[in-house]
């Protein structure tokens, strides 16, 4: 079932952001990640809270971007990192102090980018990842240093991870078919649907993949 994975854009305005997601959930996407690099902690943790609700009242999920603390502190449904957010000292000390928990409620995630090895063998000595994201795939105006995949197999990760994976970068309406065809069930849109004028069309064409 191919399905799409909506990662907020930083900076955004937050009640075009709370009436973008809620359109979203109204056409079916129910899987979002809150990515917010220009707030305070405080903020970040407000705002979330407030989207969680939002959210749930919809029957969808919420993960948080770098911060499990945050998404275990508001009850979220987990959390997003990359392998410099794992190994921060920060991180890992909560999530040593809290893996039972973790591990058993809530939904964790993290970026390989196009590293075969870390998408074979992710660290999972704290914690057991439910999905790796794999990316770029394109050029990404949310994120300016991607690592993109040149005159290699972008279909390669697949056969190596016996963990669901994620496409991440840059993809839109344009490109989505691109990535679906591959052999990807699960593809992750920010600024390639926050700031879509054709988010019908977008979900019309995921529903005919299926």
């Amino acid at each position: 079932m191919k399905s799409i994975y909506a990662i907020t854009p930083s900076g955004i305005d937050f009640k075009k952001l709370i009436f973008e997601i809620e359109k979203m959930l109204s056409l079916g996407i129910n899987l979002f990640q809150y990515r917010e690099k220009s707030l305070s902690e405080r903020q970040l943790k407000n705002n979330a809270s407030i989207l969680l609700e939002v959210i749930k009242k919809n029957n969808g999920k919420l993960l948080i971007n770098d911060s499990p603390r945050i998404a275990v502190e508001i009850g979220a449904d987990g959390f997003h990192l990359g392998m410099e957010d794992y190994l921060s000292p920060q991180n890992l000390k909560f999530i040593k102090e809290h893996k039972e928990t973790i591990n058993s409620d809530y939904i964790k995630g993290l970026t390989c980018k196009w590293d075969y090895e870390l998408v074979k063998n992710p660290p999972e000595d704290l914690i057991t990842w439910n999905y790796l994201a794999v990316g770029a795939f394109f050029k990404s105006e949310t994120k300016k240093d991607v690592s993109l995949l040149k005159n290699k197999d972008k279909s390669y990760p697949l056969t190596i991870s016996s963990k669901p994976l994620v496409a991440i970068g840059g993809i839109n309406y344009q490109n989505m078919d691109s990535v679906l065809s591959l052999g990807y069930e699960t593809i992750a849109l920010s600024k390639g649907i926050f700031f879509a004028k054709n988010l019908e069309n977008i979900i019309k064409n995921l529903n005919e993949e299926n």
